[in-house]
């Protein structure tokens, strides 16, 4: 959960925001709240998320969240579709995706792999039996909720009567989690959801991708021929894997025939394991006043209700007509303060993610050069690599005192972003310990959710505990890395301290002393100029 930034708006179809949820493919989502004090997920279309196409898809998107109904997903509030900025409010939906349980606690025990499977087949069936596939299952888009899991993301989604929009010759969905027939560009049908739900399940069980990773070319010719990856799973659960990802869909099990084979006793709801990855609800200011006392909204900005904006027609018709629905995608980027964030790197032993915190504040230059233009003598190499020593270049008084918060999981005070790393920033998802940690080593790492940029550096400065003010004698600064293209780049990349700090020319590494920790991430320009792009930070007991 992010605070508001000074370019977005108080409120969206009359619903008052209290804070930034995440960043997607299509825009902004945002926390709100109704008149009688329902919290809700608001995504709100980018401006320049324009045409045709680009509309048509999600009015389809609103238009199947409005026919789904079922407790496996969110409730629809309303949507705004008559002009911009276009938006759909949801139900907010607290809890861990299944990446990020499994991120941060590893994967999950066979038992609970079983009982997952079944309530996600019960919510598939479901969803069919209304007429939709949803095409689009993997971990990031499930939620791990407190009653049980929701399916989210609809934004790919086609109900019975709904017309294709993919172009001739591409297909939509996720490589290693969308099915054969998909990838060669066949009509999707109800099977290709089990073969997805297949993929998901053995992440869950493995914590590795179903069909290995590298070039999404052969990640995808091993989906068409190749064995999904249950190396060493429980050998019940391995068979009802294998038998969901058959390579024709007319060999997989119905979900009605999956859930006989699925069949268990205990809820999963009910499962100790289930309960524990899903964690306690994230605190969520009631109200604008205690958004505005938690710095999650200016405080210029003060409204009594959701009642003094406009709302379009199709939120009356949303909000009357009932609760339809689903969750929205992004909305599952929310910060989840109890334990983690979006999709973050797969490691077992950092195992516990959060969200950066991209704030806005003051970048006034202090006691430093100016930001700008590149200094004398520093220039990329060759291969356009920045120079190892990078320079940074917000050495602002809020950007020496920023620290990372072990109560809040948040760093303050807030940190203005360059206008151009500001899509990036609102999509870094970042992991670190989010319990004590005593290791002698911690590795952390970071990854954007959806944007997949070339040449694109980026270096991690490390903040041991103590009260060392703008001078940081304790400060290290890793090289510049590379962000890493193609398919490794959903996975973005891991930094370990003091490891990879060695050879920093800012200052020597020590051991992990106790206190709270905090790591500023940065994108690191050729001439090797560095600017602030997030934050993050673990505590030693």
């Amino acid at each position: 959960m992010e605070p508001l930034r000074p370019e977005d708006p108080a409120e969206i179809g009359g619903y008052p925001l209290l804070a930034r949820l995440g960043a997607g493919g299509m825009g902004q989502v945002y926390l709100g709240l109704t008149g009688g004090g329902r919290h809700i997920a608001l995504k709100v279309i980018r401006e320049d998320f324009d045409g045709p196409q680009a509309l048509a898809r999600f009015r389809r998107e609103v238009a199947t969240v409005e026919r789904v109904r079922t407790r496996f997903a969110a409730a629809m509030v309303g949507a705004g579709l008559d002009a911009p900025p276009y938006w759909l409010a949801t139900e907010y939906v607290p809890g861990p995706t299944l990446r990020q349980a499994v991120a941060q606690h590893g994967p999950v025990p066979a038992d609970t792999c079983v009982r997952l499977l079944a309530a996600l087949a019960q919510g598939l069936r479901e969803i069919q039996r209304q007429g939709v596939q949803h095409r689009d299952l993997k971990p990031g888009n499930v939620i791990l909720a407190p009653d049980g899991p929701r399916l989210i993301d609809f934004g790919i989604a086609r109900g019975e009567g709904q017309t294709q929009i993919t172009q001739t010759g591409a297909w939509n969905g996720t490589p290693g989690y969308v099915a054969p027939e998909v990838v060669r560009e066949q009509q999707p049908v109800p099977a290709s959801d089990v073969f997805s739900l297949a993929g998901t399940i053995a992440y869950a069980a493995t914590g590795r991708p179903p069909f290995g990773g590298g070039r999404i070319e052969g990640v995808l010719h091993r989906t068409l021929s190749g064995d999904i990856d249950v190396d060493g799973v429980d050998p019940r659960l391995a068979d009802l894997v294998r038998q969901c990802a058959a390579k024709e869909p007319e060999d997989r099990p119905t979900l009605e025939r999956l859930l006989e084979l699925a069949a268990d006793p205990v809820a999963l709801s009910g499962d100790p394991e289930y309960r524990r990855r899903v964690g306690a609800p994230p605190p969520v200011p009631a109200s604008v006043t205690d958004a505005v006392a938690s710095g999650l909204v200016p405080a210029e900005r003060t409204r009594t209700g959701p009642g003094g904006g406009r709302r379009s027609r199709a939120a009356v018709i949303g909000a009357s007509a009932g609760v339809a629905v689903v969750v929205l995608a992004t909305a599952v980027v929310v910060r989840l303060t109890l334990n983690g964030g979006g999709d973050p790197p797969d490691d077992p032993q950092a195992g516990k993610t959060g969200t950066v915190q991209g704030a806005t504040g003051s970048s006034a230059a202090s006691g430093s050069p100016q930001a700008g233009g590149p200094q004398p003598g520093r220039t990329a190499g060759p291969d356009g690599r920045p120079p190892d020593d990078v320079l940074i270049k917000q050495p602002t008084a809020d950007f020496d005192k920023l620290e990372y918060s072990q109560k809040d999981f948040r760093c303050l005070p807030a940190i203005r972003v360059q206008p151009d790393d500001e899509r990036y920033s609102g999509q870094l998802q970042v992991s670190a310990p989010r319990q004590p940690y005593k290791g002698k080593s911690v590795k952390f790492g970071m990854r954007f959710k959806y944007a997949r940029p070339s040449d694109y550096y980026l270096a991690a400065q490390v903040r041991q505990p103590g009260p060392w003010g703008s001078a940081g004698p304790a400060w290290v600064v890793s090289k510049p890395h590379l962000y890493p293209e193609g398919e490794a780049g959903e996975q973005g990349f891991d930094l370990t301290y003091p490891n990879d700090f060695r050879e920093s020319k800012t200052g020597g590494t020590g051991p992990l002393s106790k206190g709270v920790w905090t790591i500023v991430w940065m994108h690191v320009r050729p001439n090797g100029d560095a600017y602030y792009l997030g934050c993050d930070g673990f505590t030693v007991p």
